[in-house]
């Protein structure tokens, strides 16, 4: 239990750092600030370093790695001030030491004003995000494991038909990008990771692009862009009361400026994020976290079915998320996987 509270103590240095905000990846960013995952958001969303994390093609590519057997994994949820959204990952063992995955992202406004330059409401919209990843994880040895995943947004912000004045884009597609990933099980406790986010294809690897707003460039381009994010993880298991319990702790240090690597902490973004999970009773697990200023609270149940000479796992979670910031509870955060 002490070491537990070696790792609290770490991720809340980590988490004061969180005070610089920004607008990390503008619209594209809101899709992964939501969360991600039933079970995983329940304890501060959580997952680089553990290898049960589902969709892994998000968390981390390489726990593909460690897969066995067929793993699928969905959520949904509704916060207040009508957002709504959700996942779905899929991945599967491949040989003895390979996995892919998929996984989509889903973030929607379910009812947002529109307004114009003179501050008149002309309309209401539901623009909505997907981020799509597909990933490759390879083990290296017993204890360790590598990996890799692609990723490409799309908005679709649903305003064009509020306009009459000018013929606006509602549609965007980012650059595709690249996350890296690596994990390592020392032992039956102790499991760590790093991941690296949103590599492009282009100059100083930066995902950058120009948003043409509207058709006839009416309206003034904007830039998009998403952040280089180093993502350091850190897991700890063992027993409370003879039931399992884990800790989770991780660090992320996003760098906002359009260069290959800077070392001028006015581009750097700290935050961090902490999560633990224990088993109360048998297959019922109870859970806490905090993700920034997002503190959540979460339950799971694991369950089996038999059919025939089949056996079939499923889980099923709850996730409550507070935004103190915002001031706002959102109870309805669901999750469901199951493993074949």
């Amino acid at each position: 239990m002490k070491k537990i509270g070696v790792l609290l103590v770490l991720v809340l240095c980590a988490s004061s750092l969180a005070s610089k905000k920004a607008a990390l990846g503008g619209m594209d960013g809101f899709v992964e600030r939501m969360g991600t995952g039933g079970r995983e958001l329940g304890r501060g969303n959580v997952g680089a370093a553990d290898t049960s994390a589902m969709p892994s093609a998000y968390f981390n590519p390489a726990l593909l790695a460690f897969r066995n057997g067929v793993g699928y994994a969905l959520a949904a949820e509704k916060r207040d001030l009508d957002r709504a959204g959700g996942s779905l990952g899929v991945e599967s063992q491949i040989g003895k030491r390979m996995g892919i995955g998929a996984a989509v992202l889903y973030r929607t406004d379910l009812d947002f004003d529109v307004i114009n330059s003179d501050d008149e409401t002309v309309g209401s919209a539901s623009p909505y995000f997907t981020t799509t990843y597909v990933g490759v994880g390879y083990r290296l040895t017993r204890k360790d494991g590598i990996g890799f995943s692609l990723a490409l947004s799309y908005d679709n912000l649903d305003v064009s038909g509020d306009y009459e004045d000018a013929d606006l884009v509602d549609s965007y597609q980012s650059p595709v990008v690249l996350n890296l990933g690596w994990n390592r099980e020392w032992d039956e406790h102790w499991s760590t990771a790093v991941v690296i986010r949103n590599l492009s294809f282009s100059k100083n690897l930066s995902a950058k692009w120009t948003r043409n707003a509207s058709n006839d460039n009416s309206v003034e381009q904007s830039e998009g862009v998403r952040p280089k994010v180093l993502q350091i993880g850190v897991g700890y298991r063992t027993k409370l009361f003879e039931r399992p319990i884990s800790v989770w702790m991780e660090a992320l240090d996003y760098q906002v400026a359009d260069t290959l690597l800077v070392f001028d902490p006015d581009w750097h973004i700290w935050t961090g994020r902490f999560g633990m999970e224990w088993e109360a009773l048998e297959d019922l697990w109870v859970r806490g976290g905090f993700d920034e200023f997002n503190y959540t609270f979460g339950l799971g149940y694991k369950f089996s079915i038999r059919l025939g000479k089949n056996k079939y796992f499923f889980q099923i979670d709850y996730a409550l998320v507070y935004e103190s910031q915002a001031e706002l509870w959102n109870p309805l955060s669901f999750g469901f996987r199951g493993w074949i």
